[in-house]
């Protein structure tokens, strides 16, 4: 992927996504906890598109002997990301790779990916997917938040205008709102929570499930 964050933008990026996702703190705790591993597990996790490392800290902190691997195509939003875990780096790899071409050697239990993987077309998505799966251990877990599309026009409309709402009421102003949307639009490419399972399971996933959607925002999780 292209970086997309300079360096001011990376240093303000997660001040700015908190108040652009509703729930976005949540989100992250959520997906921590729904791992169905004892907390002094000594697991191998990998972060795909970890950016500023937000779901990797709450992953550290919700199991205190696993060790993460994070890769992300921003040099600038993996120094932020450092900084976070600077008393811990023993037991975080943060690597500067393009999450389609991402090149890694081994099994993790736990492959996880926040809010990067909606930036991927269906074909690509799915190619990675089934990378992921080659990659976990028998019955390990995937999960992935990102955005999704409604299949109801009418509904899609209003939940945009829901999440406008959130914007403003965070105080960025009409302006920042609509430019943040078209950037969104034009970035970010969703698909409806059927077709999310449904790909999932194309690609080889078992048990998948959608555990949590608000709004055009949703959490899915499936194992090998």
């Amino acid at each position: 992927m292209d970086d997309r964050f300079n360096t001011e933008e990376a240093a303000n990026y997660d001040d700015a996504i908190r108040r652009r996702i509703p729930l976005y703190r949540e989100i992250q705790t959520l997906m921590a906890s729904l791992l169905p591993f004892p907390k002094k597990e000594y697991l191998r996790v990998l972060d795909l598109g970890c950016g500023t490392g937000e779901t990797s800290v709450s992953l550290l902190k919700e199991y205190p002997l696993a060790r993460v691997t994070g890769i992300d195509s921003s040099p600038d939003m993996l120094d932020v990301a450092r900084k976070k875990v600077k008393h811990t780096t023993w037991r975080v790899d943060f690597l500067c790779q393009d999450i389609r071409a991402f090149n890694l050697e081994g099994e993790f239990d736990v492959i996880v990916s926040g809010f990067s993987l909606h930036f991927l077309s269906p074909d690509e998505k799915e190619e990675i997917l089934r990378k992921c799966l080659a990659l976990l251990k028998d019955g390990g877990m995937f999960m992935d938040s990102e955005a999704v599309l409604l299949p109801s026009e009418k509904v899609y409309n209003m939940y945009m205008e829901k999440w406008k709402d959130f914007m403003r009421s965070n105080g960025f102003s009409d302006e920042e709102i609509g430019s943040h949307i078209l950037k969104f639009l034009k970035d970010v490419k969703p698909m409806t929570v059927d077709n999310q399972l449904g790909l999932m399971r194309k690609a080889g996933f078992r048990d998948v499930e959608c555990y949590f959607k608000y709004l055009n925002w949703a959490v899915f999780g499936g194992y090998k």
